[in-house]
């Protein structure tokens, strides 16, 4: 299979029309102040063409900063990866997804093969636009089976790492993603782990995305579903200022 495109290129496909409208919101906003005069508009038209001005320099550093993060980091080397593993051998894991499992090349760094690939992508409790674009225009780089948040085709115990990378922020309702990380649960052994990689809704994410940065979620949110479920930090660490990976032990 060929590479993957750029981070840039991919974030860009994936979200066009969010791109699209921005700038020429922009566009539309400052060429009508250039065209007129800024001292011929009233304040709120000068106040709507700033605003959309900044909201076009927010999607650029989106951009640049999605380059940095999956061209020009560790991000996709896995190899920040063995020291957040459970002690388990051999290791029994899984990786779950909303079919893209292309961004972290994490069976490179894994002891054993996969146990099993599961694809949540159900159109239900994960299925948003730019996830459909996503899956339309970037092929899986493993077969998985298709599988629901909320049942997992897991059997109890059964693993000893479950790895979630930027997959979790996917399913839409907080609902179903507790009842996902209740799963999750059940299907990990005891001291078995959650590997959960997500952007969080923190200070470097809003710099970057601006309001971009709401589709994440805030580390108090995960640690609370990891809470509820019966799972607590074993290992967290920052891969790149704007990811977080955190290592969730099944608790007893």
């Amino acid at each position: 299979m060929s590479a993957p495109a750029s981070g840039a290129r991919r974030i860009f496909l994936y979200n066009w029309p969010v791109f699209v409208s921005t700038w020429t919101a922009a566009i539309i906003a400052v060429g009508g102040l250039v065209a007129v005069g800024v001292d011929r508009v009233g304040l709120a038209w000068q106040l709507v063409a700033l605003a959309a001005t900044g909201g076009a320099v927010w999607s650029i550093v989106a951009l640049v900063v999605s380059h940095v993060v999956y061209d020009r980091s560790v991000l996709a080397s896995a190899s920040w990866v063995p020291p957040l593993l459970p002690a388990a051998s051999p290791l029994r894991w899984v990786a779950i997804d909303a079919g893209l499992d292309a961004e972290v090349a994490i069976d490179r760094v894994m002891p054993a093969p996969c146990a099993a690939r599961l694809d949540i992508h159900d159109g239900t409790h994960v299925g948003s636009p730019s996830v459909a674009r996503a899956r339309a225009m970037t092929p899986r780089a493993h077969r998985a089976m298709r599988a629901s948040a909320v049942s997992l085709p897991l059997a109890d115990a059964s693993c000893d790492l479950v790895a979630m990378i930027f997959t979790a922020h996917e399913i839409q309702a907080r609902a179903a993603r507790a009842a996902c990380f209740r799963e999750v649960t059940r299907a990990l052994a005891p001291g078995g782990r959650l590997l959960l990689v997500e952007h969080l809704r923190d200070l470097p994410n809003v710099l970057a995305y601006g309001p971009g940065a709401w589709h994440f979620l805030p580390r108090r949110e995960w640690l609370s579903l990891a809470a509820g479920a019966g799972l607590r930090v074993a290992v967290e660490r920052r891969v790149t200022p704007w990811v977080t990976a955190l290592a969730f032990e099944r608790i007893g």
